[in-house]
């Protein structure tokens, strides 16, 4: 099967990422059903075993064989449920993930690690969320300790009508995560809001129902990314190669964590969660007067508890800047040499005040000897010429470019600002290097 790009470029993304094993994939009777195999298809590529469960409506518009193909699993309906065998679960699940020993709703909910009602139309969610076990699909979901995620996907007024509104409300508080849907051209030939959403939201909800972490739910925490332009004319400007990857794989991380994230970038070179809020800017001052927007909206939103926001500090800002710009383009015609004066543009991150943010700052340096001791200053008050940092993240460009799909680091925090100790991340996707600088932060900050 081809993949479109969005999904290659998911599958790049979650390169050696634990995500669950054994996922249920129960299919309800919409037009959208056909989706669920491109789903399907994109849960494999990323090595995780799939089993499917079929409403009687669902079958009339995708048949079970086609899944079959894909998963190598059979899938479970109305007509193919068999109590003729043993039906408990296994103590251990064994190399190959199948699904336990009969092909029934019971032994397929126990066997589960995660369920995806995709696409669950008005009917299924009315039924689950009230627990109207009248149907195999249901039954399966209601028979589950797994937790389950729900992409609705259906006309704009059935999803707008208040008993969906009620049923969806009913679901998010028992803990069924909801993947709303996006706005397109319907089936019914209306554009409106209830396409399923896109894969890649699916696939962020199953990170964050796996992954979510109590130090890190609903926490403040902003995140730099990409590279700033330091303008020489209207269209002309002086910048360098970040490529904005690391950053936004940091967001995915502390998003899938329970955090509750704010993205300032020059670059978005990803899919994103539709829940992390975004700002696209370009120069320097865009970068800090975003950040001070951060640090207000927090002091308003927690004024009688703790409001600093946790800060990685991943954007490469310019450090140079034309002293004069032009106003109008510079004509090539018009001079054979070009002369620029720089000068030193201010430290942001150094000026931000850490009353409002836990700084957590990037470096990224040519050798590893320098990097070490300029890293290591970072972490050094502000008094004494360092940015104030609590933990700072090395890199050397030596083995990793801008813009690589892998990265390595080295991490430090001020325990360790006067001894050789470190933490060593070895070289790997940038998601999941991006879950451990999160753990190395929650660790750092509990300790300290």
């Amino acid at each position: 099967m081809a993949y479109s790009t969005e999904s290659n470029a998911l599958i790049s993304l979650l390169e050696q990422v634990a995500m669950p094993r054994r996922i249920l994939l129960c299919v309800s009777g919409s037009i959208a059903a056909y989706k669920a195999l491109d789903l399907a298809s994109l849960l494999t590529k990323l090595g995780v075993k799939v089993a499917v469960v079929m409403s009687e409506s669902a079958l009339k518009f995708i048949t079970p064989l086609s899944f079959e193909a894909i998963t190598h699993t059979k899938v479970l309906h109305q007509g193919s449920e068999d109590w003729s065998m043993h039906t408990e679960p296994r103590q251990k699940v064994d190399s190959s993930d199948e699904p336990t020993l009969a092909c029934n709703h019971i032994a397929y909910a126990q066997w589960a690690e995660l369920c995806i009602l995709a696409p669950a139309t008005a009917s299924s969610i009315a039924k689950l969320a009230h627990g109207i076990a009248d149907t195999l699909l249901i039954q399966t979901l209601l028979a589950t300790n797994a937790p389950i995620i729900c992409a609705p996907a259906m006309n704009t007024q059935m999803l707008r009508a208040t008993p969906t509104a009620a049923n969806l409300t009913a679901l998010a508080a028992q803990g069924v995560q909801i993947v709303a849907p996006k706005c397109a051209r319907l089936a019914c030939g209306t554009t409106g809001d209830g396409a399923l959403a896109d894969m890649s939201q699916i696939i962020f909800a199953m990170l964050k129902a796996s992954k979510q972490d109590g130090f890190w739910q609903d926490r403040e925490v902003c995140i730099t990314g990409g590279g700033s332009s330091a303008m020489l004319d209207p269209v002309r400007a002086i910048t360098n190669h970040s490529s904005g990857l690391q950053a936004s794989a940091l967001a995915i991380a502390l998003y899938s964590l329970g955090a509750r994230v704010s993205l300032i970038s020059s670059n978005f070179p990803t899919p994103l969660p539709s829940e992390i809020s975004t700002l696209e800017v370009r120069t320097n001052s865009d970068y800090k007067l975003a950040l001070l927007d951060i640090a207000q909206q927090a002091r308003d939103k927690h004024k009688d508890t703790d409001s600093r926001v946790i800060l990685f500090m991943a954007a490469a800002l310019a450090d140079f800047a034309p002293k004069q710009s032009a106003t109008s383009k510079i004509k090539k015609s018009q001079t054979t040499q070009l002369h620029i004066t720089l000068e030193s543009t201010q430290d942001i991150l150094a000026s931000l005040d850490s009353s409002d943010f836990v700084k957590v700052g990037f470096k990224a340096e040519d050798s590893l000897e320098a990097g070490l001791a300029n890293a290591r200053a970072m972490l050094l008050p502000i008094a004494r010429g360092g940015k104030d940092c609590e933990i700072v993240c090395l890199n050397t460009l030596e083995s990793n470019p801008f813009g690589a799909a892998h990265n390595r680091f080295i991490l430090l925090n001020r325990q360790n600002l006067d001894s050789s100790a470190m933490t060593h991340l070895p070289h790997s996707s940038k998601l999941a290097l991006s879950y451990e600088i999160a753990r190395f932060v929650q660790e750092s900050l509990v300790a300290k």
